[in-house]
């Protein structure tokens, strides 16, 4: 499902809030790690989880010992989501560890529909309180040092220009966070010098790494078009700066930004389930980046402007359900209103730096692949994603394209960037070939 469904239905019930507060640990993981676990004992635990997933995202309750007592992907309706955490509770006083075999059950929906049990594999081992001194918790960012760290808050704005006080809604806000790489801010700093104190153009994708995250809504309606199904895409986008201060002592230099970007992407090819979305974001940008000799040290920028957004499939336009029924397809969005975003980003922290091309643990790290190519597996892997959702709602079981991803994280920690790239074709090959077997006439 989609997280910020999750989090404007489930999360935002108050008794689901005083159920989990009293009776559970909530923890947030991330999706990439559960379908593709990494190595070492908090791997374990990932992969332990991964085993018996009905799908990439989705609720799950574990014991004390990481056995799975149950997943939801939806629920029957609000009531449902709490019923869900009673009957959770009440298979962890029956399963609390590892002693006895555990039964993982699965719903798409609950409590209606029911998916086939997973069995227990029989492997137990214990679940330490901490990482070990040298060992890195997978869940924390690794970026090379020199990397440029933001965070992005964008909110829907009302008819007389204020900020709305609901921000459940996906389409009322958002925040995400968003990096640029040491070798785009030389990029910029390059521009920056030859102009010498005069107005200048800042480099493209400089400005792409700004833009992109500034959006409202779910991640499948990225106007930029990093998902590959965003079949139409018009950019219009300029940027220019110019030197307003500078300070020889700390070698630091001070530009003043302006900028106005226009995104429209869309996407309406029918079929499947039926998606269908438009988005248009339109922003006039101003702010400050503040540079040093070789690295970007603060960039502090404000968008304001209009924002049209239009998402929904047939099912989801033409039905009254409670949102509680659909998570993994969202809710249907038609927002056509002023926007306001901000954003911060300064130097990664040294928690977050991992030196040279090896992690602390030795594996290869990821984000030596280029950015282009990480863009390119990234709109593949949204794609799929996408395509197992519509298999999802139509009952199949994406089983096939769960053992066939098995080894797309080894891979890509090996830096086996074409073998990984090879596999995720593969998948959206098993995706497309369905769909055309759907469309062909009976």
């Amino acid at each position: 499902m989609f997280a910020g469904a999750a989090r404007e239905v489930v999360f935002s019930n108050r008794e689901v809030v005083r159920k989990i507060q009293q009776s559970f640990v909530p923890v947030a993981l991330k999706a990439a790690l559960v379908n593709n676990p990494p190595g070492g004992v908090e791997g374990r635990l990932y992969a332990e989880i991964s085993r018996s997933k009905p799908a990439p995202q989705g609720i799950c309750v574990a014991n004390s010992a990481g056995k799975v007592l149950a997943w939801a992907l939806s629920f029957d309706d609000e009531e449902s989501i709490a019923g869900f955490l009673d009957y959770a509770a009440k298979r962890f006083e029956e399963f609390p560890d590892a002693k006895k075999p555990v039964t993982a059950e699965r719903f798409m929906r609950y409590p209606s529909h029911k998916l086939r049990d997973v069995a227990d594999n029989g492997k137990s081992f214990d679940v330490p309180g901490r990482h070990a001194v040298d060992d890195r918790c997978p869940g924390r960012p690794s970026v090379e040092r020199g990397t440029l760290v933001g965070r992005v808050i964008g909110r829907a704005l009302d008819k007389g220009g204020h900020l709305l006080t609901d921000t459940l809604r996906q389409e009322h806000y958002m925040e995400a966070r968003f990096e640029i790489p040491l070798a785009v801010q030389k990029q910029f700093i390059d521009e920056t010098r030859k102009a010498a104190g005069k107005q200048f153009q800042l480099p493209e994708a400089f400005v792409h790494s700004i833009v992109e995250p500034a959006y409202l809504g779910q991640l499948d309606v990225n106007p930029m078009g990093s998902v590959p199904e965003s079949e139409k895409v018009r950019r219009s986008i300029e940027f220019l700066g110019q030197q307003i201060s500078k300070d020889d002592d700390a070698k630091t230099v001070e530009i003043r930004v302006t900028g106005r970007s226009d995104i429209h992407g869309r996407h309406s090819k029918g079929g499947g389930d039926g998606r269908d979305w438009a988005h248009l974001v339109t922003l006039d940008w101003h702010g400050y980046i503040k540079v040093t000799e070789d690295q970007v040290k603060r960039l502090t920028l404000i968008a304001e402007g209009k924002e049209k957004l239009r998402w929904g499939n047939q099912r989801l336009l033409l039905t009254d359900e409670v949102d509680a029924r659909h998570l993994m397809a969202g809710h249907p969005i038609d927002l056509d209103c002023g926007v306001r975003y901000g954003l911060i980003a300064e130097p990664a922290s040294p928690k977050e730096i991992v030196d040279g091309v090896a992690n602390r643990d030795g594996r290869p790290n990821v984000l030596a692949a280029t950015p282009e190519i990480a863009k390119r597996l990234q709109g593949k892997m949204q794609h799929l994603q996408a395509g197992i959702k519509r298999w999802q709602k139509t009952g199949r079981n994406p089983a096939r394209i769960g053992k066939l991803m098995q080894q797309f994280g080894p891979l890509m920690q090996q830096q086996k960037i074409k073998e990984a790239e090879a596999l995720l074709d593969q998948a959206l090959e098993l995706i497309e070939n369905d769909g055309k077997q759907e469309s062909k006439p009976k």
